[in-house]
This record gives structure tokens, sequence and C-alpha cells, in this order.
């Protein structure tokens, strides 16, 4: 009785701290950003690439987001990628 308890008292936690995490990344698109973009390969500053870049790379490889957070990791790159030489 004592390890089901233990280990529903773990199970809560987890689902807790995740819950957590979603909502921060709600919230923050820095954190949307490197959840989501970190699954598959390292932290890449926005600020190395371009706005047109990312739209390519999010086209690309972005299946797996949802419409809400392709759009919103592309309003923060937007804001945070390297300016496009003219």
């Amino acid at each position: 009785m004592k390890v089901v308890v233990f280990v529903s008292i773990i199970i809560l936690f987890g689902c807790m701290t995740a819950t957590k995490q979603l909502y921060a990344e709600a919230r923050d698109p820095d954190l949307l950003y490197r959840a989501k973009c970190t699954a598959c390969h390292r932290v890449y500053p926005p600020r190395n690439y371009t706005y047109q870049k990312f739209q390519v790379y999010i086209t690309r490889y972005g299946g797996g987001l949802s419409d809400e957070e392709r759009q919103r990791l592309l309003d923060y790159l937007k804001e945070n990628a390297k300016q496009e030489r003219k």
C-alpha cells in the first residue's frame, strides 16, 4: 500500500511539473522555441539566421507544431532574427 501511495505521488508530481512547463511555454515564446526546436537539435540563437530562413526551416521541419505554436514561433523569430541585408 505504501508503494502505491509513493508511486501515485511521483506520478502526480511529474504531471504537475509537465503542466507548469506547458503553461510557461504558452506564455513565453522563447521557452516555446527552446522546447519545440531542441527536441531535434541544439538551440540556434535567432540572431544567427534571417527570418526568411526560419520560415523555410519551420515549413520544412515544423510538422509537429500546431497552427498556434507555428504562428507564435514565427512572430518570436520575426522580432529576434538577424536583419536581412539590403
